[in-house]
């Protein structure tokens, strides 16, 4: 009995085999025909294995060897292939010639390390433990530093070595930013015509609970130092101020980092920051200058000396200067006029309530510059009467004879006993040419530029260049990091730009515009 069973299933199976093969092996579904559970189960599963049959299952590699070079797994169409094409970096070998030893044990080449802290900053590596780690599985990264696939890449100590060693009070790091900077000028990318200036701040790697309130010399700041040496150039003051170095006020500062400092601004984050001072060219928004300060510094602090600074190291012939209303600033009024330099900066408004009617505003006051007056509504004289050196300004004061029997004496100084006064910026004549130029129509176009690169560049670089907070301590510190995230900025533009004109250039060698036109259109 049992060997008939058995005849039967092979029959069976040889007659399903065949159904199968003669399908072409198509699928029909699920057996619908009376047959053994076996049969049915071997059937269906012979049928769906067809469904299936663009599954592909990797098998396991055997080791083999290739003959391969990491040119030949470049790729060719890669951002580094084009930065390397473009930007020759053995200038850094005359940056840092002065820090190397001509005996000794040679050292990692400092192109090299140069390289890996600016691909850190391109790709938005943070961390230098990271960037051995990513630089060591990365060919593209391998290819642009020279370093071969045997070859092993430079431990990350060796950067903070390097930085602490070698690096520290140097200006390395600037004279690399200047240098690309100068690249970017050369290549006609930047024109210094118009210079947009803007501040951002920069979380400082310190905890805001750990402070301490600690007392420091009350001395005026470097600023308001220069307004009282000018005041004595005009003869304003008979003699220099003496600052009493005896003075003292408090001043909180973080334990963690002390020379970062406490930001307390409307509509910005209380804390501890460093604020990041950039100046940008506005053909392409490319980079012209970095410079940090503590972020409880005010931004037009250094404005006038950066300007400066940009003008003759790059030989910029700069028209005018565009910022927001931070820098309404006396001082850049004048040292910019001094160079026929145009301000676009709109006015800060004053808070407070008026102290007087509009009419009676000191703006309706009229000043005499040949006789150094003023004239009041009802016609009357104030006289230059002395020089404030707690507010750095010319006072000018009324008669009081004057102000007793003036018809408007209850809408201008009301009830007051003492006469009407006015004071003046030794900056307001500047003041007042520069103003003029918010009407002019470059105006709107430049605080839309300013906008546009200033903020734009400040997003761009937090978001993909590690500029979202600082990662060491200290403002010199602070100062490479934001000027490597600059430079990684303008090295990307740069290429970018590059790579289109010479596009367009290869194009109109091929094709006029009539051809141009012929082909597409």
């Amino acid at each position: 009995m049992a060997g008939n069973e058995i005849g039967e299933d092979l029959l069976c199976l040889a007659a399903l085999e065949a159904d199968v093969l003669s399908r072409g092996g198509e699928h029909i579904g699920p057996v619908d025909k009376p047959l053994d559970n076996r049969l049915k189960i071997w059937y269906n599963n012979i049928i769906e294995s067809e469904v299936v049959a663009m599954l592909k299952k990797s098998e396991s590699k055997q080791m083999k060897m290739s003959f391969v070079t990491l040119e030949s797994l470049m790729p060719q169409e890669h951002f580094l292939r084009d930065l390397d094409r473009l930007v020759d970096f053995d200038f850094v070998y005359d940056k840092v010639a002065d820090l190397y030893s001509n005996t000794g044990r040679p050292s990692v080449d400092p192109v090299v390390l140069i390289k890996m802290l600016l691909i850190g900053y391109i790709y938005g590596i943070d961390s230098e433990r990271r960037l051995e780690q990513e630089i060591t599985v990365n060919i593209a990264y391998r290819w642009f530093l020279g370093i071969d696939l045997d070859e092993r890449v430079p431990d990350h100590s060796t950067i903070s070595q390097l930085r602490r060693r070698k690096f520290d009070g140097t200006t390395v790091f600037r004279d690399i930013f200047d240098e690309v900077v100068r690249k970017c000028i050369e290549a006609g990318l930047i024109d210094g015509k118009l210079l947009l200036t803007d501040s951002t701040h920069i979380r400082a790697n310190a905890r805001n609970d750990l402070r301490e309130v600690i007392e420091v010399p009350d001395t005026p700041t470097e600023y308001m130092q220069k307004l009282d040496r000018e005041a004595y150039e005009l003869g304003l003051i008979k003699e220099p101020v003496d600052y009493d170095t005896t003075k003292t006020k408090e001043v909180t500062k973080s334990i963690t980092d002390p020379e970062c400092g406490l930001l307390k601004r409307p509509g910005k984050p209380t804390g501890f920051h460093y604020l990041d001072h950039q100046t940008c060219d506005s053909k392409n928004g490319l980079i012209t200058d970095v410079f940090v300060t503590p972020g409880n510094e005010n931004d037009c602090t250094h404005h006038t000396e950066r300007i400066k600074y940009q003008i003759e190291k790059f030989q910029l012939d700069t028209e005018a200067i565009c910022a927001d209303k931070g820098y309404d600033s006396g001082e850049i009024y004048t040292a910019m006029l001094k160079r026929n330099i145009k301000t676009l900066i709109p006015e800060r408004s004053r808070s407070g309530t008026p102290k007087y009617e509009p009419e009676f505003d000191p703006k309706n006051f009229k000043y005499c510059e040949d006789q150094d007056i003023y004239i009041c509504p009802a016609e009357k004289e104030l006289l230059f009467s002395s020089y404030s050196k707690k507010n750095r300004r010319k006072r000018y004061l009324a008669q009081k004879a004057d102000c007793i029997t003036c018809p408007y004496r209850d809408r201008c100084i009301g009830n007051s006993k003492n006469p009407r006064m006015i004071e003046r910026s030794i900056h307001e004549e500047a003041r007042n040419v520069q103003r003029q130029n918010i009407d002019i129509p470059e105006y709107n176009s430049a605080m839309k530029k300013r906008q546009v690169w200033c903020e734009g560049n400040f997003s761009h670089q937090k978001e993909n260049h590690n500029l979202r907070r600082t990662r060491k301590r200290g403002i010199e510190r602070v100062t490479e990091q934001c000027l490597l995230s600059a430079c990684a900025l303008n090295l990307k533009r740069m290429v970018k730009l590059l790579k289109g004109k010479l596009l367009q250039t290869i194009f109109s060698m091929f094709f006029s515009s009539e051809d141009f036109r012929a082909v597409f259109f």
